[in-house]
C-alpha cells in the first residue's frame, strides 16, 4: 500500500525504421482516460496521411485504467506490443501513440510487433520519468521578503512545490518525505528568524528528485 510508483512527466518522442517503414513514437502524460483520447485523436489529426496510429495507455497508481488499440495492424502486432513496454517499464500516467507510414513491403507480425515496441522504448528513453514517493503535504505562509528565500530553499533542496499563492503573503504548498518533514520546518524556521508559518494538511505522493 502507498508503494512508490513511477510516471511520465515529460513526453518524449523517437523514430526507428525496417525496410522503409517508419515508427514514430509520440508519448504524453495524461491523468484522466479523456486526456488519452484527447491526444491520440491530435496524434491522428497531425499525421492523417499516415496508415496507422496505433497507441496504448496506462493510468493510475495500480493501472486500473489500461487501454490499447492496433488501428488496423494485424491483431495483436502494434497496441498490445506498445502496451507490454509500458507494462514492463513500471511507468503509468502515460499515453504512447506511434505512427506507421508503410514502406511499400509487408514486415511480417514477428518483425511488425518488434519495431512498435522499438519505437515505444525509444519514446520512453527520450522521455522524463519521475519517481513517486508517498509522504506529507504542508503549508507554507510568509511575508514576500522572506517567500523567495523559501521558495530558492525548497528549489535547491529538490522539495516537491506544488502551488504558490500571492495575496498579502506568499502561500507555497509543498511535500517532501515524512522523515524530511521536521528537517525542513526546522530549516525554515531558521532562515526566515521564525517569521514563517508551517502547517501540514494532508499525506499525499510527491515528486522524489533523488530517484
Amino acid at each position: 500500500m502507498n508503494e512508490p510508483y513511477k510516471i511520465l512527466k515529460s513526453g518524449g518522442e523517437a523514430e526507428c525504421e525496417l525496410k522503409k517503414s517508419r515508427f514514430i513514437a509520440h508519448l504524453q502524460a495524461v491523468e484522466t482516460e479523456a486526456e488519452a483520447q484527447e491526444f491520440v485523436t491530435r496524434m491522428k489529426k497531425q499525421y492523417y496521411d499516415a496508415r496507422h496510429n496505433c497507441y496504448a495507455y496506462v493510468i493510475g497508481k495500480d493501472a486500473d485504467k489500461v487501454k490499447y488499440s492496433d488501428d488496423g495492424e494485424p491483431s495483436q502486432t502494434a497496441g498490445l506490443p506498445i502496451y507490454n513496454v509500458l507494462r514492463e517499464s513500471g511507468v503509468r500516467n502515460c499515453c504512447i501513440v506511434v505512427t506507421r507510414y508503410f514502406g511499400g513491403t509487408l514486415l511480417g507480425a514477428g518483425p511488425l510487433a518488434r519495431m512498435y515496441a522499438e519505437a515505444a522504448k525509444l519514446g520512453l528513453e527520450a522521455s522524463e520519468i519521475a519517481t513517486l514517493k508517498y509522504g506529507v503535504e504542508f503549508k507554507i505562509t510568509s511575508d514576500y521578503q522572506n517567500g523567495d528565500k523559501i521558495r530558492r530553499y525548497l528549489e535547491t533542496g529538490g522539495i516537491d512545490i506544488v502551488e504558490t499563492f500571492y495575496t498579502d503573503k506568499v502561500t507555497i504548498l509543498a511535500r517532501t518525505g515524512f522523515k524530511d518533514f521536521d528537517k525542513v520546518s526546522a530549516d525554515l524556521i531558521s532562515l526566515t528568524a521564525s517569521k514563517v508559518e508551517i502547517s501540514k494538511t494532508k499525506d499525499a505522493y510527491f515528486v522524489d528528485t533523488n530517484a
